[in-house]
């Protein structure tokens, strides 16, 4: 709360009821894991706990402040309790790798419960932001994850753009995500950040423009401003992709919003599934540096063609530099009729209509 009202007084923030009343349950939360006796370990075990751990689930719309008010959460009980802090659909990729790796030694075995072990002893406090579920197999076992994870003393806090009964709405054996939900209405405080402002349209909408050309110094400058307008300079989040096997790396990114160049999305030999993992991951991309393109660079426009397809779809906000103008940027060669598509696409990604979008993570 001391943290919120600074940001306040300082201008940093707006003043915001809803904003507030979230912290405020923060703040609770953050007073009773301090204030609690700690978990004291005999030979590596616990013993069985006396309560549930706490735990909260914040929702409400996009660009309402979540994830900053996390990040808040974050920084001043980090130094007193193990803490992780995860995007939802990255903490559930290493939670699908872990368990194939426990099942490549004990197949027929269960191996839920070595997990839950293996993450209760790396962390008091999980931190979820961003809850999307749209996977079948993370609907099935979330409900055994968490109430493991609870029952062993993890406290759990998740963000989401959704209540969690709206959350998976006719994916397949919803019955067993349904047990989650319960999970979470009996053991955690829901609290909706009813917020009437959508503070991340604000800062878009007061651009000028989000897709600036020709590439020269004011334009490294223009990315650099919005950079720091969108994260504040100097926060730092390097994420670590794993896509079918490989890594993608982003290294200059902070809470959804990622600063990449062409020549990482477009020259490497990435694919769908990478610019699909990143549309997941990132709500925002500034996109350095595209280059008109000749005939011979088909390759790198056939790749652009899939990125900006996938932004598309995730209705991931891009702000760009380039060369030139969208219909200028491949005017000739293999794929130049596909390339009109994309060209209205960059035209509609800067439209307030398309800002105002949700992100489908």
């Amino acid at each position: 709360m001391a943290q919120y009202h600074r940001a306040v007084a300082s201008g940093k923030l707006q003043a915001d009821p809803a904003q507030e009343k979230a912290a405020e349950s923060l703040g609770a939360l953050y007073t009773e894991l301090v204030e609690q006796a700690p978990r004291k370990r005999l030979f590596g075990l616990l013993p069985a706990p006396t309560k549930t751990a706490p735990g909260l689930y914040i929702w409400g719309d996009v660009g309402r402040g979540k994830s900053m008010l996390m990040d808040m959460f974050v920084a001043t009980i980090a130094p007193k309790k193990k803490t992780r802090r995860a995007h939802f659909h990255a903490f559930m990729l290493d939670v699908h790798k872990r368990l194939f790796a426990f099942r490549q030694v004990a197949a027929a075995h269960d191996v839920l419960p070595q997990l839950i072990d293996n993450i209760d002893n790396e962390t008091e406090l999980l931190c979820l932001d961003e809850m999307q579920v749209s996977d079948v197999t993370d609907a099935m076992i979330l409900s055994r994850l968490f109430a493991g994870l609870m029952d062993a003393g993890v406290a759990v806090v998740f963000t989401s753009n959704r209540a969690p009964r709206d959350l998976y709405q006719g994916g397949l054996q919803r019955d067993q995500f349904l047990l989650f939900v319960d999970l979470l209405e009996a053991r955690v405080p829901i609290i909706e950040l009813a917020s009437p402002t959508d503070y991340r349209l604000q800062q878009l909408k007061a651009m000028e423009r989000t897709f600036v050309y020709p590439n020269d110094s004011a334009a490294d400058d223009f990315l650099l401003d919005t950079w720091t307008k969108l994260t504040g300079g100097a926060c730092s989040d390097p994420l670590r992709i794993d896509v079918q096997g490989r890594t993608l790396r982003v290294d200059k990114h902070c809470n959804g919003t990622a600063w990449l160049t062409f020549e990482e999305l477009c020259v490497r030999a990435l694919g769908a599934a990478d610019y699909l993992e990143l549309a997941a991951f990132c709500h925002t991309v500034l996109l350095q540096g595209i280059p008109a393109l000749s005939p011979e660079y088909r390759n790198e426009a056939k790749r652009f063609v899939t990125l900006i397809d996938a932004l598309y779809e995730q209705r991931v906000k891009l702000i760009a530099t380039a060369a030139t103008a969208p219909q200028d940027i491949y005017p000739a060669g293999d794929g130049n009729f596909e390339f009109h598509r994309t060209v209205s696409r960059l035209m509609e990604m800067q439209s307030e209509t398309y800002l105002a979008l949700a992100h489908h993570a």
